[in-house]
């Protein structure tokens, strides 16, 4: 089971909790039909290691996401996934190194998903002096100590950072009662 999995079911679970039936049927609505012993199952590994709740209301069991905050690097991978691969690394170097002030290294290029990063017209190698200081600085995550820097050439924001941090804006705030209820579905060309 994927990623997307997990991230599938930890969004229905958080919103409220579920019986078994009631994940199921969320989880059909999202394109997944898988058999409700399996569902059980991930379900109860996800218990097993604390990233979800179980409630027992016979003759059901309830579940609901335990809140777990998820740091920087999980929220962007999440946002990444939508983007063509080749645009990928582009965002994700931009977002990085604008976020946190300092070139972003190849580890954490890693945990954004991108494993094997290729510098093109856009980004290159870091030269910066200060690697060793600003891989020091990084206490949260472990960088390797030979880890590569990358950094941008041009700073100039690619259309898919804006869309990126949109989602995360909309998925990490309660916009409810702001937004309108009924969502323009075409769009209109502003002359």
């Amino acid at each position: 089971m994927s990623g997307k999995f997990y991230n599938t079911i930890t969004e229905i679970l958080t919103k409220q909790e579920f019986s078994i039936s009631g994940v199921s049927r969320e989880l059909k609505k999202h394109g997944y039909d898988y058999h409700r012993l399996i569902i059980t199952g991930y379900l109860r590994a996800l218990e097993d290691v604390g990233y979800m709740e179980r409630k027992d209301v016979p003759p059901s069991r309830m579940y609901t996401c335990i809140n777990k905050e998820r740091n920087i690097y999980e929220l962007i991978a999440d946002k990444l996934d939508h983007i063509s691969i080749e645009k990928r690394l582009h965002a994700a170097v931009f977002l990085l190194t604008n976020l946190l002030g300092r070139p972003c290294f190849k580890h954490e290029l890693t945990l954004l998903g991108i494993s094997n990063p290729h510098p093109d017209s856009n980004i290159h190698k870091s030269t910066n002096e200060n690697l060793d200081h600003l891989r020091a600085d990084v206490t949260r995550i472990n960088i390797p100590p030979n880890d590569v820097a990358y950094e941008l050439i041009d700073n100039a924001v690619p259309s898919e950072v804006i869309d990126v941090l949109l989602q995360i804006l909309k998925e990490r705030l309660d916009l409810g009662g702001l937004k309108s209820k009924h969502q323009q579905t075409t769009l209109v060309k502003i002359s």
